[in-house]
């Protein structure tokens, strides 16, 4: 098939993954393949052409990585004139045809130069490690006189600011920081962190070197310091503001080319892949997008964690690094404590004598809706808790043996009275909804706009539900009607999912909203949906929506979605069946009139549930009051 090209081929041209190839051709965007998976040159080329001609297309939030705008991003510069400098350099960099690799080069030479590390009138001195690293990387480019030249009238102080790392991500696009899941690490969050200054230090995964320059001291010894990233431009730009910041051009950092989930060393300098550390110190990438061929192959490197999550894995390999006496710090989402993805890696760390703190950051980090957390290992004998200090300050412990199989969860959120309480659930006879219930998601259209219409103009259509418009007990009016064709969507469950009584829940949400649906509605991917044929639907749809459980949400997984696994692992009463009658004809008797009072029925709700669990008025009121 000399003349044909693979439907694989599509997404590497376009920057884009098979799935989303299908999906396209599945919902009418571009033609199927003329032969099995294999386009004709023709069609290929033209499918090329029309997509990246297609802005509102590549342009889309699904697509960003193809945005071509610049985003200036100053790594916690806050000085007025320092921002309006940066601005300037990025723009006069703008104006020439230099790479991103050379303009971080030619701001290289001028920090150099103002900094009095180098001469005006530059020539290698071969005795010099400096020299030798600026004449080699001159060596990659072309254009030496403009690059040399281009900053050299602009003076610029050196604040050890990380003003060459805010130039390089900043000349970047927005979609490389994207797919890599690497954001800038605000200085105020390093500021509870000593390094002793005779003590090896290891940033894996350092990036422009922010958190080295932030937590070293000006007497370190350079040469016990260790830097490991996979950008090489990064690393040099590490290289560079090591030099600045020790005001030193023959200083010898460990600078090294690594991907920290292999187990294979490219080194810039120098090979130190055998030993460990005594600080291990990073900002780990967070949801980097690997090929489903990469991802595949990480969990068959790493069976022992069973995921391909960067964060897991660094943190794994970083951990087997640390020395005897060692100390690791890592910021990661708060997701970490809670998901079940991350279950292994949790199981390996908190069953080791390790001493444990974790800071609770809350949204520290720019462009990331997740809260994160700050999590430091000591390798110290543990006293049997973890000390966790919430983003107000508030320092509590949680007991390790409350952090336990199967999921080893870790409930950061829990002071002491709330673990009372929740204890008194947990170890209640009780059931989950493991076994004998059925989840699925709701409808991934594609294209919204292609296929959503105006409920109030479109009477003959369906109605759909957005998680938005699912309330407690009750689905709201809806604002979207749709002419139902599941074979043109990019997801769609089983039909018969949708056609049935079942519990439909907001997905995007920090608390479980959610209503029994008898009417077979369809929804959105916003909202997700579940059949349980093992507990009355009325008897759980009236527990989740209470008080109490929503207390129990928040506290033990913090989180602003909700998962199936969080659903699955809340305790649900065994009543007996006299007390789910009474339930079912409480519900029925509310919600079959017009005027439902749902106060009024939440409020016997929790009555029963209170008994049920032994719950006092006092911690009731204690309930109310967290939330």
């Amino acid at each position: 098939m000399n003349d044909f090209l693979q439907k694989e081929e599509l997404g590497k041209d376009l920057g884009v993954s098979l799935a989303t190839v299908n999906n396209w051709i599945k919902t009418q965007v571009i033609p199927p393949p003329d032969l099995q998976n294999h386009y004709s040159s023709e069609t290929y080329n033209f499918i090329i052409a029309a997509i990246k001609n297609n802005q509102t297309r590549l342009n889309s939030r699904a697509n960003r990585k193809h945005l071509d705008k610049n985003d200036i991003c100053f790594l916690g510069i806050t000085d007025k004139k320092r921002k309006k400098l940066l601005t300037m350099l990025i723009s006069r960099l703008g104006n020439t045809n230099l790479t991103f690799n050379e303009g971080v080069l030619a701001l290289s030479f001028s920090l150099l130069l103002s900094a009095g590390l180098i001469e005006k009138k530059w020539k290698i001195n071969d005795s010099s490690r400096l020299d030798t690293f600026l004449s080699g990387w001159l060596k990659e480019t072309k254009d030496h006189n403009l690059i040399q030249n281009l900053f050299l009238d602009i003076e610029i102080q050196n604040y050890d600011d990380d003003l060459l790392g805010a130039f390089y991500q900043s000349i970047q696009n927005i979609s490389s920081r994207a797919d890599t899941g690497s954001y800038y690490t605000p200085s105020y969050l390093l500021k509870g962190i000593k390094i002793k200054s005779n003590r090896s230090i290891l940033d894996p995964c350092c990036g422009s070197g922010g958190i080295l320059l932030n937590v070293l001291a000006k007497d370190h010894n350079p040469e016990t310091i260790f830097a490991k990233d996979i950008d090489e431009t990064a690393l040099k730009i590490c290289y560079i503001n090591l030099i600045l910041f020790f005001n030193d051009k023959n200083i010898k950092p460990n600078i090294s080319k690594q991907d920290i989930t292999v187990k294979t060393n490219e080194d810039l300098f120098t090979n130190n892949e055998c030993r460990e550390y005594d600080y291990i110190i990073t900002n780990p990438p967070w949801g980097s997008k690997y090929s489903a061929e990469k991802k595949r192959a990480l969990i068959k490197n790493y069976p022992e964690l069973l995921t391909s999550e960067v964060f897991s894995i660094a943190l794994y390999n970083s951990y087997k690094k640390l020395s005897a006496q060692g100390e690791l710090y890592f910021f990661l989402p708060y997701s970490f404590l809670n998901v079940a993805t991350h279950k292994n890696i949790r199981k390996i760390l908190f069953n080791k004598n390790n001493s444990i703190s974790i800071k609770l950051l809350g949204n520290a980090f720019k462009g990331v809706l997740s809260e994160s957390i700050l999590l430091n290992i000591k390798k110290i004998p543990s006293n049997g808790t973890v000390s966790i200090e919430d983003a107000a300050g508030k320092q509590y412990r949680i007991n390790l043996e409350n952090i336990c199989s199967p999921d080893f969860i870790v409930s950061a959120n829990i002071n002491t009275e709330d673990n009372k309480i929740i204890d008194k659930l947990y170890n209640s006879r009780c059931k989950t909804l493991k076994e004998n219930t059925i989840f699925a998601l709701g409808i991934v259209l594609g294209d919204n706009k292609k296929h959503l219409f105006a409920a109030k103009n479109n009477k003959n259509f369906e109605s759909i539900y957005r998680g938005k418009e699912i309330g407690k007990y009750r689905l709201l009016e809806n604002e979207y009607c749709i002419d139902f064709n599941p074979g043109l969507y990019q997801q769609v469950a089983p039909i018969e999912y949708y056609r049935q009584k079942k519990i439909v829940y907001r997905f995007i949400n920090d608390s479980i909203i959610c209503t029994l649906d008898t009417n077979n509605n369809l929804i959105l991917n916003s909202a997700n949906l579940f059949i349980s044929f093992a507990y009355p639907m009325e008897t759980i749809v009236s527990l989740f929506n209470s008080d109490i459980y929503t207390f129990v949400f928040r506290k033990k997984f913090n989180s602003r979605k909700v998962l199936k696994s969080h659903i699955q692992d809340l305790p649900i009463p065994l009543f007996d069946e006299k007390m789910h009658k009474y339930i079912f004809n409480l519900y029925s008797g509310t919600f079959n009139k017009n005027n439902a009072n749902i106060a009024s029925y939440q409020k016997e709700i929790d009555k029963i549930i209170c008994d049920y669990f032994l719950i006092s008025n006092q911690e009731y009121q204690h309930i109310l009051e967290a939330l």
